[in-house]
Formats: structure tokens, sequence, C-alpha cells
């Protein structure tokens, strides 16, 4: 055994000893009592002598670092670093667990609005909630972490769902395409008129033949449409799983719910 692995082995030895062996002064009752000095105190007072401090007095922290210091200098920083983080813990410091992470008043006011609002984007998020985004990066990052809400990307858009099973992820899919206004469009157009071309599609969205491909071919690659040409014709329809979500939510989301104007809710 080495130099480096034998200090470890005695520190560690040295811990245990302290910790189950060492009265804990400051949780007994004859323990430390310190009283606050004022500037009075201090100007009438007598200076005593030096008394001098056996190593069995010190404080439980000191006498741990100093064994550490001398038997294995390079291991101070990380008791330090444990005994820091324990003293959070003795003061309150809980745990966030799936348990109590909607304790938080901002938390718990996100995961309703998500989960009345499912395919919510960020920015109409931290509208409906009045967080700012700072903030409420931090608490999504939580809810994700313990399992309370999903998220759906495609690229930079982002949206967040209720992480409890109940949309598939057809349906998440079909309602972020619900949020999108041109998109939406196209959906509802393809509800109305199943043999829709791309032509039509060009009229009815007002947009060049290349946009309306690039919109199809996103909706197509989430596997909600399928994509046939005849001829010079391009035409587009829903696939079954997909026609069935828009034809259920098409009139339970207002038209351009990410607008804050149009603001709406799926029970």
């Amino acid at each position: 055994m080495d130099n480096d692995r034998l200090g470890i082995v005695i520190t560690a030895v040295c811990l245990l000893f302290l910790m189950f062996v060492v009265p804990m002064s400051g949780l007994l009752n004859n323990g430390y009592v310190v009283t606050p000095a004022t500037d009075a105190d201090v100007a009438n007072s007598t200076p005593l002598e030096t008394v001098q401090v056996s190593f069995w007095d010190l404080p439980p922290r000191i006498m741990i670092l100093s064994v550490v210091w001398s038997i294995c200098p390079f291991l101070l920083s990380p008791i330090e670093m444990l005994l820091f983080i324990k003293g959070f813990a003795f003061l309150g410091y809980r745990k966030i667990t799936a348990g109590t992470v909607l304790t938080g008043g901002n938390r718990l006011r996100i995961y309703d609005t998500i989960r009345t609002n499912p395919g919510i984007q960020f920015s109409e998020l931290s509208r409906e909630t009045g967080i700012n985004r700072g903030t409420l990066r931090y608490h999504l990052a939580i809810l994700r972490m313990t399992g309370k809400i999903s998220e759906l990307s495609t690229g930079s858009d982002i949206r967040y769902f209720e992480n409890s099973g109940k949309f598939s992820e057809t349906e998440q899919k079909v309602l972020k395409s619900l949020r999108n206004e041109t998109e939406r469009t196209i959906l509802e157009r393809l509800i109305d008129n199943p043999a829709t071309t791309r032509g039509d599609l060009e009229k009815i969205l007002g947009i060049s033949g290349s946009s309306v491909t690039w919109h199809t071919n996103r909706l197509r690659d989430t596997g909600m449409l399928t994509v046939s040409r005849i001829g010079k014709t391009t035409r587009y329809a829903l696939v079954p799983e997909a026609r069935e979500y828009v034809e259920k939510y098409l009139t339970m989301l207002p038209e351009n719910p990410d607008n804050p104007s149009n603001a709406g809710s799926v029970a």
C-alpha cells in the first residue's frame, strides 16, 4: 500500500473515531456558550491571562480539520467542503425530490400552467406565469430532473408538457403544431380538404412554394402527414392517428394560441 492510500485509510479511521466517540460539544448541554460583547463591555473590562486549551476542548470541526491536516493535507479542502454542506443540512436544507418539488409557489404555478396549456412555448410560459426568464429556466430544469414535465424540441423551438403519460408522442406533436399559426392552417386545410395540393396551400397561406415545402416537410418528418407526387402535382394527407388528434384539439385551442391575446387551455 503506497503512502497516499495509507494516509486516506488513517484519515478515514480518525474521522470515524471523532464522529462516533468524541462528544459533539455544540450539541450537548455543557457545550460552548457565546455571548455577544458590546463596545462598553470591551472598554470597561480587564484583560485576562491567556489560557491554553487542550485538543479535546476544541470544537469538533477544528479537531477533524487538524487531524486531516497532520495526516493527509491534500484532503483538507474536500473535508471542509463536506462539513460546509453538512452545515446547510443541519440548518434546514432539504433535498428536492419528486415529492417535494411542487411545494414552492413558483414551481407549482409553472407546473399548473403547463398542465392546462400543453405544448406551451417558453416565452408564452414566462408571460403567463409572470416569472422572469432566468428564474423560469431554473425551475424548468428542476421540474425536468424530477420527472414532472417533458419537452418536445424541434430545433430551437421547445414545447413543454405534463409528464404523466397523459399525451402520446403523436398527440404532443399535434398540440405543438396547432400552436404554430402556419402549421395549424395546413392541418386545418387537410382536415377539410384531404386532396389539398401545394398550389392550394400557396394561395391560402400567401407564401412561396418553397416555404410551403419547408413547412410540410417539417410535418412529414414528425410523422403527421405523407407527401405524394403525381406528375408535377404534390399532394398531402394526414396519417390516421394525427388526424384523430387534430380533430380533437382543433376547436379546443384558439387560433394562434402563442399570441398573448389568444391564450387558451386544454382540459
